[in-house]
């Protein structure tokens, strides 16, 4: 571990040599630029103005659009590690009841589809999905042929969330202007219970970064932890079990110390539930 450390400093030394240091950050860019098939991140950015404007002229911005929304389709089926936690805390909840479910940024549904390979699911369970509207679109239109419990729902108004009992939000939050605690707080009502999974945070400073994911680039929060569960606290929430998903990582080349080298997943419980 010590001759891996030096190797990255030694790396990171020959990086900020100003000639070399601008030839990789050109290279870089021409990768960033013509990217389809990987997940890459570029610069650090204090606002989601500030990312959104320094994106390539070349593709979309964000979700919104066909080829964004036809992403994903291949893990309906599959459960991945990260999903273990969230998982077991929404056992949890419906074991005490809950039938509704508000999921910020489900895509076409894919973990209402792939969470029902390995759990059963309540017989009056209403799983509402809210999304951009080309994603909703494309949602609607596969759930017409194969939503065979018919239980799944798209919904652009986020006000609908104050009818849920279990809030979901599985690596969206960083995709979000504002923070989740903002984005609650304007509800009539907070649902009692908030499963976070997959989202980026860092331990003291707050930022954005720039994504490609291929088909679009997208403006990339990342949020100081202890703010982020601060915010929620205020709000009435407790924190029953946080985790961290070690197979995501957020590597920002040229910016070791806004690079990420795992995620964050939380389960929260109003204190009156």
């Amino acid at each position: 571990m010590v001759i891996l450390g030096r190797a990255h400093q030694c790396v990171a030394g020959l990086a900020s040599m100003p000639g070399l240091h601008q030839m990789l950050a050109a290279q870089y860019e021409r990768r960033f630029t013509r990217n389809k098939t990987e997940n890459l991140f570029r610069g650090v950015y204090p606002s989601f103005e500030a990312a959104a404007a320094s994106a390539p002229k070349s593709r979309p911005m964000g979700y919104d659009n066909t080829d964004s929304a036809l992403m994903y389709r291949d893990r309906i089926q599959n459960i991945y590690p990260s999903d273990w936690p969230v998982l077991f805390w929404l056992q949890q909840c419906f074991a005490q009841g809950c039938t509704r479910v508000f999921e910020l940024g489900g895509h076409i549904g894919i973990s209402y589809y792939a969470y029902q390979t390995v759990m059963a699911y309540p017989q009056a369970l209403r799983w509402v999905v809210s999304d951009v509207p080309a994603v909703m679109e494309r949602g609607a239109a596969f759930a017409r042929h194969k939503d065979a419990l018919g239980k799944l729902s798209f919904e652009a108004d986020f006000a609908q969330a104050a009818q849920a009992e279990v809030f979901m939000a599985l690596g969206v939050l960083q995709y979000l202007p504002e923070t989740l605690g903002q984005r609650l707080r304007g509800l009539p009502r907070l649902p009692p219970h908030v499963i976070v999974n997959l989202t980026p945070l860092h331990a003291d400073e707050a930022y954005f970064t720039l994504q490609s994911i291929g088909t679009a680039f997208c403006p990339y929060r990342v949020d100081p932890v202890q703010r982020f569960l601060r915010e929620l606290t205020d709000l009435g929430y407790s924190v029953r079990q946080a985790w961290i998903n070690p197979d995501k990582a957020c590597e920002i080349p040229f910016h070791p110390h806004h690079s990420l080298g795992h995620y964050h997943g939380f389960y929260l419980q109003r204190a009156d539930t």
